[in-house]
């Protein structure tokens, strides 16, 4: 598996910024993982403020009303009870704790109750396929070994026989912690996904108040 380390322009004129080795997670900026193609390998896209700024432009939502926007104004937009409901328990504030918030309806686990209320939730905040990525890293994991393990558990975590996924985590001495929280994950979304998601409802909301 290669890991790019290069810098590369796609056709939404963003720069995509990619990681080095240990890279430290800061809540400012998160990542996107991209698959280049067959044999290719993958690159990591680091999303930050102007990249965020330049998307809610080519999305047509005005970056004076975005700062205003509340929780309220989110959850008014959402349409299923479960995304009205985790809005309105985690009180989302800025882009990430809102895609964050919408990503709950969609995160599946093999668990009792809403993944949000869990008491590993704040250790483990994980509702995004990236979210492992992230936390390895700050865990000490070079840039390559998180990337296998998030591949790996893609591949895996569907599954019902999990003793697959159980090994790799095991190989890759994922603390016994973090592995018994991704042991009961059936499926995350994409990051990208979820901020088109968020893109969708973010639409309603400006028009809601502007």
């Amino acid at each position: 598996m290669a890991v790019y380390n290069y810098a590369t322009r796609y056709s939404n004129k963003i720069d995509a910024l990619l990681l080095r080795e240990r890279v430290v997670r800061n809540r400012g900026y998160r990542f996107i993982i991209r698959e280049l193609g067959v044999e290719q390998g993958f690159c990591a896209l680091c999303i930050n403020s102007t990249w965020i700024n330049r998307l809610l432009e080519e999305n047509d939502i005005d970056l004076r009303l975005f700062r205003k926007l509340t929780w309220e104004d989110l959850q008014q937009a959402v349409v299923s009870e479960t995304a009205k409901t985790a809005v309105g328990e985690m009180k989302p504030f800025g882009f990430w704790q809102m895609c964050d918030a919408i990503s709950v309806e969609y995160a599946s686990y093999n668990i009792q109750g809403k993944v949000h209320r869990q008491p590993w939730f704040r250790k483990y905040s994980i509702l995004i396929l990236e979210d492992i990525y992230e936390i390895l890293l700050d865990e000490g994991y070079g840039n390559q070994e998180a990337l296998e393990v998030m591949q790996y558990f893609e591949e895996e975590c569907g599954k019902e026989d999990k003793r697959a996924l159980r090994d790799i985590l095991e190989l890759y001495d994922v603390p016994p912690s973090l592995a018994a929280v991704l042991m009961r994950c059936r499926w995350l979304p994409r990051r990208e996904e979820m901020m088109g998601e968020l893109m969708s409802c973010l639409k309603k909301t400006n028009a809601l108040v502007g």
